[in-house]
């Protein structure tokens, strides 16, 4: 099947530079309940993203996410990148959160429930018992590392 040249039509290249565009391009759809605005982007970049657990959706890798990213959350001064037990409770009660996709503040450690809940490096929940062995994960991790496996953006 043959399509005709829409640059031969005038009525739609009239239209076209109505619209300011002087190229044709590729379009896509933008959805603001499936896709973060560019407010929403920056916000996590900064960590400071606040919304309501229950807005937190659980990937299948169990990795948390808020529309098409995922990202790490704030809670008892630790940030968690998946729905450990701690974080089943937070989005259970509904309770705020401050979320964010880049390097977490340094006070705050990273949940070893987490990462034994997605095996990352080697970590379970056997392993997690020993304190010697979870002073050197919590020291080891590098969120630059753990993203090269979960990429945070966009999710695919």
């Amino acid at each position: 099947m043959k399509l005709d040249d829409v640059l031969l039509y005038p009525a739609l290249n009239e239209l076209r530079q109505q619209m300011g565009t002087d190229q044709l391009g590729d379009f896509r759809l933008f959805d603001p309940q499936k896709m973060l605005n560019y407010s929403e982007r920056e916000s996590l970049e900064q960590a400071q993203l606040r919304l309501s657990a229950a807005d937190l959706k659980v990937l299948k890798d169990k990795t948390l996410a808020y529309k098409n990213s995922r990202l790490w959350v704030e809670h008892d001064d630790k940030f968690h990148l998946a729905y450990c037990e701690q974080m089943q409770g937070v989005r259970h009660r509904q309770k705020n959160v401050r979320c964010g996709s880049e390097q977490p503040p340094e006070e705050l450690e990273v949940c070893l429930q987490c990462l034994s809940l997605l095996h990352y490096e080697g970590v379970d929940a056997r392993r997690i018992r020993r304190n010697e062995f979870t002073d050197q994960v919590q020291e080891r991790f590098e969120l630059d590392a753990f993203q090269r496996q979960f990429p945070f953006y966009p999710l695919l």
